[in-house]
């Protein structure tokens, strides 16, 4: 005999999934002010964040400017790579929303992904070696912006107004 079961719902005043995928998304400023320690955190992870994000636009641009630009496909995404991480720097800065922190741990996690896929099988018939420069500097840099950008992002998304 099997029993009934009963799906239970969210109470009224705890928000659901959507409601935080919406904080996640909102463009709404983070109420973190009220909480200085918090607070204090929140921007020293930003400005954290901000200086990888800028440092992996100065790599990518480098490495380019260096004769990745004769790459096919490959050398004019380490351009594109390049300005997207010193404007996603401004970014964070700038307009500090879990929307940007959402879309530039986005850019990392992507960035990441394609080195990785290129290290292992090659990318647009580019295949990477694990001694070039910048590659290991790169995947620390990397990985380390994805991770405070993503916390930040969670933090800042939980403290936005709903």
């Amino acid at each position: 005999m099997a029993e009934s079961q009963t799906l239970t719902r969210p109470a009224r005043n705890q928000p659901g999934w959507r409601a935080g995928l919406l904080a996640l998304i909102s463009p709404a400023r983070p109420r973190l002010a009220q909480r200085r320690g918090l607070y204090a955190a929140t921007v020293a992870m930003r400005i954290a964040a901000a200086a990888l994000l800028a440092e992996i636009g100065y790599i990518h641009w480098h490495v380019w400017a260096e004769g990745y630009k004769f790459i096919h496909i490959s050398g004019p995404l380490f351009l594109v790579d390049g300005i997207a991480g010193f404007v996603l720097a401004a970014a964070i800065l700038v307009w500090a929303r879990p929307l940007t922190g959402l879309l530039a741990a986005g850019f990392n996690v992507v960035t990441i992904a394609g080195l990785v896929i290129s290290l292992a099988v090659g990318l647009f018939g580019f295949h990477e070696s694990i001694h070039a420069a910048y590659v290991v500097e790169s995947l620390i840099i990397e990985s380390l912006a994805a991770i405070i950008l993503g916390a930040w992002t969670v933090i800042a998304a939980s403290a936005v107004s709903r």
